[in-house]
Order: structure tokens, then sequence, then C-alpha cells
């Protein structure tokens, strides 16, 4: 009887792990516990905000091509000026609104004067890009609006800085050049920046600067005013960083002039001083 239930023992165990094997590794019936995946929470896309427009100081007026400063006894266009000087790979976007009740061509008309006034306080308008936006906004008292140009500024693409750099190697200046006497104005001051940054990115190249007048007075006096000019540009240049080895000086007097002499703007034209990058 013993050696009876010691064989059932033996085959009731042999039966029953048989069945296991059969059913777990041929039949693929048993479940394996496994360890649950940790999947990382689905974060929301932020939608960006806005950039908040930020405004010129300029009035413009319905149906009206010229602008106005809104405070004409301050110097609103330093900050602007300034910034370009120090950041010698941005430049100036300009949007220049209209409404509705107005056409598109006195937004553009509006950033032409808007580009002169830039000029004029010495800003290289090569670096300031003008576009137009049509906008639902009405105009205030006597026909005034205080937002028509938003502005911002932006880092240049390649391709924008080496079309800014060509402007650089062929340039004409007049700066207080109608006196005898030398004037250095925002214009000279900041082509002495740019200057100096092309420069150090082309360390072979070489700068001429040639002095340029009308026609009133001696030939060989002209002559002489016009190497003058010259030499004060230069002397400025080293004054701002730029090596004396890599200018020189000439001058044309009135032997090369761009405009017709018989007239006051003409003869404005004529003084001037031309820079030209050689290697």
């Amino acid at each position: 009887m013993k050696h009876f239930l010691i064989a059932f023992v033996l085959f009731s165990t042999w039966l029953y792990f048989g069945i296991r094997y059969y059913e777990c590794n041929v039949k693929k019936l048993c479940e394996v516990p496994t360890t649950p995946k940790v999947v990382a929470p689905i974060e929301v896309e932020k939608v960006p905000k806005e950039k908040p427009l930020v405004y010129l100081p300029f009035l413009i007026k319905k149906n009206e091509k010229t602008v106005t400063f809104t405070d004409s006894t301050s110097n609103p266009l330093r900050v602007y000026y300034n910034y370009l000087n120090k950041n010698q790979k941005s430049e100036l976007v300009i949007t220049s609104f209209f409404n509705k009740a107005e056409n598109g061509t006195i937004a553009l008309s509006r950033c032409e004067s808007v580009k002169k006034i830039l000029a004029d306080y010495g800003i290289n308008t090569d670096r300031v890009v003008l576009q137009t936006k049509q906008e639902d906004f009405k105009f205030q008292v006597n026909d005034l609006y205080e937002k028509g140009f938003a502005f911002e500024f932006q880092t240049m693409s390649d391709e924008r800085i080496k079309a800014i750099d060509k402007g650089i190697a062929t340039k004409i200046l007049y700066a207080g050049f109608g006196s005898k006497t030398f004037k250095p104005d925002n214009t000279l001051n900041a082509y002495a920046i740019e200057l100096k940054n092309y420069l150090a990115k082309h360390p072979t190249k070489q700068v001429e600067i040639i002095g340029h007048t009308d026609s009133n007075g001696e030939a060989e006096a002209n002559e002489w005013f016009g190497k003058e000019r010259a030499k004060s540009v230069m002397l400025y240049f080293i004054s701002q960083g730029i090596a004396s080895d890599r200018l020189t000086i000439s001058s044309k007097g009135e032997t090369s002039p761009i405009a017709p002499n018989n007239t006051l703007e003409g003869q404005r034209l004529n003084r001037r001083i031309e820079i030209n990058i050689t290697n």
C-alpha cells in the first residue's frame, strides 16, 4: 500500500507539470506578468503669444504723405541709431500702417518720408527694411494718428550682410564738406563703425579716401581742399581705431563732378568724400 501511494504522488506531480508545460509552452495559454510601462504625460503645446507692437515716434495724417515727430523737442532717433551701431548684424524693420479709408500707396510714401528722416539723422538706411500693412484704426483729433509705424530689430541673414558690405565698400559721404573745415556728423560716425567691422572681417582690404569739390575757386586750390578734407576723414578713422596703414588719401578736386555746378544743389552734391575699398 505504501508503494502505491508513493507511485500515485509521483504520477500526479508528473501529470501536473506536464499539463502546465503543454498549456504554457506549447499552447501559449499562460499570462506572463509584465512590469507596466510608465508613459510620460503629453505636454500640451503652448501657443506663443504675439509680440506686442512697438511704435516709432511719428504722427501720420489722413491721406497725407508726410510724417512728423510726436515730440519734436526731444531726440527720438538716438536710441535706434545707437542700437544699430552697437549691433552690426541687426536691421530695423518698419511697418507703415494705413486704414480702409486710404490706399497702400500712401503708406509707401510715408515709408519714404521716414527713410529720409532716418538718413538725414545718420542712420544707414541700407539696414532699414520698409513694409506696409492695412489695419483697422481710426484717425483721432485733426485727422492725426500716433501709431502709424511699428518697428522691430531683427538679425540679418548672411545674404543681407553681404549686400550691406557692398554698400560699405563703395560709399559717398556728405559730412560737413560744404565748408573748408571738417565737421564729423552721425553719418560719418556710423560709417566709421561699419567700416571698422568690415575691415576686421577682411584683413587684406585697403581703404582709399578721395576728396571732391565743386568748381568754385581755382582748380589748384580745389585740389588742395579736396585732399585736406580726405586727410581729415583719414585722421577721424584713425581716431576711431582703424589702422593708418590701411588708409590712403587723394584728391580729384573739381575734375569729377556728379552733378552740374551751375546750381546750389549740384555744388552740394559735388562736395563729397568718396570711399573705395580695394584688395
